[in-house]
């Protein structure tokens, strides 16, 4: 039986993974072919999902195994880049708490949260909202109501 000796997370473009020094030097002192898990990711996120489109960036969770071997999950895109890509911005606030960069409705935050709650660990809708809600305040992204 094969022991997961290393578990890593990355973010990838959905589809578009390319062997380059990213992947390489976390992969490749593993001993996990670049070139092969790279055409293996792009082969399972090539075609858009209910989780993402092609070109989104989705976190992969890769277990690494004691003979080389390896698995992989996808899950959809981090929180912040759906606000970022909500809000139309192409970064967040270099200066949390103080610095207000864009605005959003209450609606566009319950969006998120129900599409993200699949990776979230919570149980109901509120709590989703709330975590989604902490991350665009950190962001600098003020919460309106519709």
């Amino acid at each position: 039986m094969n022991v997961i000796v290393a578990k890593i997370n990355l973010l990838m473009e959905a589809g578009k993974a390319v062997p380059g020094p990213k992947i390489a030097s976390v992969l490749g002192p593993r001993g996990i072919s670049i070139p092969k898990f790279c055409e293996a990711f792009n082969k399972v996120t090539s075609t858009a999902n209910t989780n993402y489109k092609v070109g989104d960036l989705v976190t992969v969770r890769i277990s690494i195994k004691d003979d080389r071997s390896h698995d992989f999950t996808i899950s959809g895109p981090p929180v912040a880049y759906l606000l970022k890509q909500e809000a139309k911005l192409n970064k967040g606030s270099g200066n949390s708490g103080k610095e207000l960069v864009a605005r959003l409705p209450i609606s566009a935050i319950i969006k998120i949260a129900r599409y993200k709650m699949v990776d979230m660990k919570v149980d109901n809708e509120d709590s989703a909202v709330k975590m989604v809600i902490g991350t665009a305040k950190s962001m600098g992204i003020e919460i309106i109501e519709d």
